[in-house]
């Protein structure tokens, strides 16, 4: 692989990174909208027990559906990333670590893996099939302190 070729597919490796960390700040900020531009427009999602979601439409009603009703406040960082690019396609597998805090108050805190698979066009990388599987999950029942209130030292 030559020079150019190496660097082509670095550029694309790291261009994919920062799409899946805007993805979790877009998700933890709430900005659906924001959500919706990560995805091709014939994305598939399957969110295991959550439920399986079609193209734009299906983010949206993902975000706007489940997670604006049933969650809170999030925050997700993945790590792990392990990505392989093929030209205008690209697969990953990441580890995200995601503290919630439910619409009734508690709180939680899950460790998964994404499954993703990935295609380059107009507007740069893109997801284009995502799927998220569990593998921990601890629930605080008195939910999250309130940092801005709560002396923790």
């Amino acid at each position: 692989m030559g020079l150019e070729a190496r660097l082509e597919r670095v550029e694309s490796r790291e261009a994919i990174r920062e799409l899946k960390h805007e993805y979790c700040y877009r998700l933890d900020d709430r900005d659906w909208e924001g959500v919706v531009d990560l995805f091709t427009p014939d994305a598939s999602l399957d969110y295991g027990g959550l439920g399986s979601f079609e193209g734009h439409d299906g983010v949206r009603e993902f975000a706007e559906g489940f997670v604006a009703e049933h969650l809170d406040a999030t925050a997700h960082a993945v790590q792990n990333g392990v990505l392989d690019v093929d030209g205008d396609a690209a697969t990953g597998r990441w580890y995200v670590t995601s503290w919630i805090t439910l619409a009734d108050g508690t709180g939680g805190f899950r460790l998964g893996e994404y499954r993703e698979r990935y295609r380059h066009g107009e507007d740069g990388w893109r997801i284009e099939s995502l799927e998220l599987r569990f593998r921990y999950s601890v629930d605080h029942d008195e939910g999250w302190p309130n940092l801005e209130t709560h002396e923790a030292f």
